[in-house]
């Protein structure tokens, strides 16, 4: 799982140079095709590991927990592809400051996951730290609710093109999916510290 929060980090990393890219098309489709490949590999990951639970007599996690927490980290990734992709599909005109707002704040969700999952094998001597981070993610999935929302507001306000206010919408909802995503990652995380520290 370890790994796929690396990739989770990755796939954070390449949707924001996407945005940032908006006015160069190659450059964005090639960081489209890789975010591709990193949710195809979560997917075989998650697949594995599932395999893995099912021939394991003994798991170092209760078997539920395990595969909960790594079903949650490939929709964290999927809700990045899902971003990234309606970019690609629906080429809007341009991308406001909240959208990149929301694509940082994805970027600090996948940054807390991954050093959560290094903070795992610490349990027993320091559960604090891990625990630090799964509330960082409950507070960025908040953050994120406020961009949405004040996004949502300011863009019916202010842009007149009906498929303009369709596309961006459509982006940032992904994102904002992701960090919920993020947010479930920490709250099952919590349970596994909680039984286990």
């Amino acid at each position: 799982m370890q790994q796929m929060a690396d990739y989770i980090v990755e796939g954070a990393n390449l949707l924001t140079d996407m945005i940032s890219l908006e006015d160069e098309k190659f450059k964005q489709e090639e960081a489209y095709d890789k975010i591709k490949e990193l949710e195809t590999e979560c997917d075989r990951i998650t697949i594995s590991i599932f395999d893995l639970l099912n021939d394991s007599l003994i798991t170092p996690l209760n078997r539920t927990d395990l595969h909960q927490v790594c079903d949650t980290l490939d929709d964290v990734m999927d809700n990045i592809n899902a971003a990234a992709k309606r970019m690609m599909l629906y080429q809007p005109k341009t991308m406001n400051n909240q959208t990149m707002h929301m694509a940082e704040i994805v970027i600090e969700c996948a940054k807390a996951i991954r050093s959560a999952f290094d903070e795992l094998p610490n349990l027993k001597r320091r559960p604090a730290t891990a625990l630090e981070l799964c509330n960082r993610l409950h507070d960025l999935e908040h953050e994120g609710d406020d961009v949405y929302g004040e996004f949502v507001h300011e863009l019916f306000e202010s842009e007149t093109e009906a498929k303009e206010v369709i596309k961006i919408k459509e982006i940032m909802a992904a994102m904002e999916s992701a960090t919920d995503c993020a947010n479930k990652v920490g709250k099952q995380l919590k349970t596994i510290i909680v039984q286990y520290k």
